[in-house]
């Protein structure tokens, strides 16, 4: 079975039409109801007028006696109709046609000076039977009457009534399906035109973010229901044009990085193919392609971790366990602890007791490239401090250099990919510029924030500060 379209446009109007029929045919019925009560009222009143006429002909006769005026009577009697007159005992004075009243088994009325109204069924046809009974007046009354007692009973058919309101019924019903098609087509064009602002979003999306990644959404000419979705797809925009124009920069750095030493390769390869070398002179251009092929291989697997931290970001690290800070602190400046002794540099430890949950081989790559970059930078004889403990409610470690000071106006752009700052501090020593943009997206996917400062009046300090981990609940 084929599910019906979900579209926006559908789904309002199927919302809508039902409550547009139950209005029509709650107010149908209304309508309806309302005017059969009004036009059986009007039948009513038409038979108490002809009552009162026929009450009215009856009258004291010479003896005494009840008369009945019967020309009255048969001109106030409605064609069709069936009428009789009688007295206070119950007995027939006039009626019209003969015999009807016994024939229709009618039972009088209980003498009372009221009306009362009812529906018979007559010889298969429904009548509307209305008694009325007054006193007759004597001349020597007052106010009121006091004469003898006479009634009337006057029946009139339902036909013509019944036969009236059903064919009003089936003109309410067709102008009710007419006036539903006209409402159903009025909100199929009112919901089309509500919608309109959406369509003119969507082709003005198709625009969106234009060559040069300015155009956006108008905010000011979108309906106020619509411009939180207008406002959040802008900023969506300036997200994903921001990663478009990262991957860009990346990917053009990324290139002239790999080139760099690739043509060092190449060209060390192409001249000692063309020259004639000694042994000693060939070996020396291999060892040179090899530096440079160890260079690239290391760009290379710089590029492919920092591919990884930012792809696990959202989703966190995957390999979780508590790390030790003092520990992996401790085990780093021992694997460092030759390359800096080489330069007459010293490493110390102020290590308290600390830990966090996070992937261990993802943290010692972030320390090991901060320990690295303080010992290319530092001078020799320069002292380089790994320092970690908790503080402020959170869990901190730093790394103390003591190179030159890093320019403030490097600062902000130092975890940026490939940057290398035009201080003789990145001038200096070679590299690809990847080893603190590695370190800031392994301390994002930890949660953690990198910084760096002055410390002192030489050197620089790079701190990592963790959110603290939950106590553990005493079991």
């Amino acid at each position: 079975m084929r599910a019906p379209p979900r579209t926006l446009f559908f789904r309002l109007l199927m919302l809508t039409l039902p409550v547009e029929c139950l209005v029509l045919a709650l107010f149908g019925v209304w309508l309806v109801h309302r005017t059969e009560r009004r036009d059986l009222a009007a039948f009513d009143d038409r038979l108490r007028i002809q009552t009162q006429a026929m009450l009215s002909g009856a009258g004291l006769g010479p003896e005494g006696g009840l008369r009945v005026d019967a020309d009255l009577n048969r001109r106030a009697l409605a064609p069709g109709g069936r009428a009789c007159v009688l007295d206070g005992r119950g007995l027939v004075l006039w009626e019209s046609p003969r015999g009807w009243f016994e024939a229709g088994g009618i039972a009088p009325y209980s003498h009372q000076v009221q009306e009362y109204l009812r529906t018979l069924r007559l010889r298969g046809a429904d009548f509307r039977i209305l008694d009325s009974a007054t006193r007759v007046r004597r001349p020597q009354d007052g106010d009121e009457p006091t004469g003898p007692l006479v009634e009337a009973i006057v029946a009139q058919p339902l036909s013509g009534l019944l036969k009236g309101q059903a064919e009003f019924r089936e003109r309410a019903i067709a102008v009710g399906l007419l006036l539903l098609a006209l409402t159903a087509a009025l909100l199929w064009a009112a919901i089309r035109a509500g919608l309109n602002p959406i369509r003119a979003m969507e082709r003005r999306l198709k625009t969106v973010p234009g060559p040069e990644g300015r155009e956006r959404l108008d905010e000011a000419r979108v309906p106020e229901e619509l411009r939180p979705l207008a406002r959040e797809i802008n900023g969506l925009l300036d997200r994903v044009w921001g990663l478009v124009q990262r991957e860009k920069r990346f990917t053009a750095e990324a290139a002239h990085e790999l080139r760099t030493p690739i043509t060092l390769v190449k060209s060390t390869l192409q001249t000692a193919l063309l020259t004639r070398r000694s042994r000693e002179e060939g070996e020396r251009a291999l060892q040179e392609a090899l530096e440079d092929l160890q260079r690239l291989e290391e760009t290379a697997e710089s590029l492919l971790t920092l591919a990884r931290a930012d792809a696990l970001l959202p989703e966190g690290p995957r390999r979780v366990e508590e790390v030790s800070l003092p520990e992996l602190l401790g085990s780093l400046a021992e694997r460092y602890a030759a390359a800096a002794s080489a330069k007459g540099q010293t490493i110390a430890l102020d290590l308290h007791a600390a830990s966090i949950r996070g992937d261990r081989a993802a943290l010692e790559r972030l320390f090991g490239n901060l320990l690295d970059n303080a010992v290319k930078y530092s001078g020799r004889r320069g002292t380089i401090t790994l320092r970690c403990g908790p503080a402020d409610g959170a869990v901190v470690a730093a790394v103390e250099d003591g190179g030159p000071p890093i320019p403030a106006t490097d600062r902000p752009h130092l975890f940026r990919q490939f940057f290398r700052g035009a201080s003789t501090r990145a001038a200096d020593v070679p590299g690809a510029g990847l080893g603190l943009a590695i370190a800031a997206a392994v301390a994002r996917l930890h949660d953690a924030e990198i910084t760096c400062e002055r410390c002192g009046g030489e050197g620089n300090r790079f701190t990592v500060r963790f959110p603290s981990p939950p106590e553990r609940r005493a079991p």
